[in-house]
């Protein structure tokens, strides 16, 4: 089936370890209003793979939201930390279409090795492990319990994103062999991501220009598992008025906002912000919609045009 016959299905997929911020509820936005104006699905996911990090609480709370702005998904949400079992039959996909191997190495000793750095601050692996004779493996894991890694090629990715353009990257020599699985059992978001978009039949991923990095592999990692690749649209960091870029853990959450303002209000600004609108106004969802082309969002940070969250 061609990618044109298919459902248009976009997302916004939060990690619920910090109050939704303006920049979170304007990538929601432009989700909804691309999707939509394909006449598509939207749907919410919640990133909660870190029950720790993340407790249901902090979900539920950035649901409410959502619901406050009419971009809570046209279904029910989907709660990574029910799909335990999905992830499972991944994994046994790719030991059967790639190597995948234990990891002893401790975070701690990753970054203090004189190892080359990924661009979004990680460790580009050695591949210690992955050489480990069997009599080493067995003394290494009666130490610590490994992490899964899994074998990257000496392979350029390609592809073109709708905001940010052509993007090539090798993953040998970029991010190298990365983690699937940590060595707590936790599922890695790299494989999550793949799974969940993969499994909901996802066609455009809207997120933010921070994750750009870690398209490539990702891409490569649905190819192995069979799925094919959606459109990606990596949008430009929002910013206060004064340049800041917003932050969860800086205390920017859109609650004050909300308390001062209508969420229409509030719509009105964000689709000024984002070249929407030609003025800020109050906007409903239908109105952003009919106006909305990814050929007015800018390609560079995106600044609130008047103070956030005074």
């Amino acid at each position: 089936m061609e990618q044109t016959e298919r459902q248009a299905v976009g997302r916004f997929a939060p990690t619920p370890s910090g109050e939704l911020h303006a920049g979170n509820i304007l990538c929601a936005l432009l989700s909804y209003l691309s999707v939509k104006q394909k006449g598509g699905k939207y749907i919410v996911r919640i990133e909660d793979l870190d029950a720790v990090r993340c407790p249901r609480s902090a979900g539920e709370r950035m649901l409410s939201v959502l619901r406050a702005f009419g971009l809570s998904g046209d279904d029910e949400p989907l709660w990574q930390s029910e799909r335990t079992g999905a992830y499972d039959e991944k994994i046994a996909v790719l030991q059967q279409n790639a190597r995948l191997y234990p990891c002893y190495c401790s975070r701690a000793e990753l970054h203090a090795a004189e190892a080359p750095r990924t661009k979004d601050g990680g460790v580009i692996y050695a591949g210690t492990c992955k050489r480990l004779s069997v009599a080493a493996r067995a003394a290494a894991e009666k130490m610590r319990k490994p992490c899964l890694r899994i074998e990257v090629p000496d392979t350029e990715i390609c592809f073109t994103d709708g905001l940010q353009g052509d993007v090539r990257q090798n993953l040998a020599h970029a991010c190298g062999d990365f983690i699937l699985r940590r060595s707590d059992g936790v599922y890695a978001y790299q494989l999550a991501v793949v799974a969940d978009d993969g499994d909901s039949g996802v066609t455009e991923v809207v997120r933010g220009d921070d994750l750009l990095y870690s398209t490539p592999r990702q891409i490569w990692l649905g190819n192995l598992l069979g799925y094919r690749a959606p459109a990606y649209y990596h949008i430009p960091l929002v910013c206060d008025a004064a340049g800041r870029k917003l932050s969860k853990s800086e205390g920017d959450g859109i609650t004050r906002w909300l308390n001062r303002e209508t969420p229409q209000r509030i719509l009105g600004t964000l689709g000024f912000a984002a070249g929407i609108l030609s003025q800020d106004r109050a906007a409903t969802l239908e109105e952003l919609t009919a106006l909305f082309s990814w050929e007015k969002v800018p390609r560079k940070h995106i600044r609130l045009p008047r103070e956030y969250c005074e």
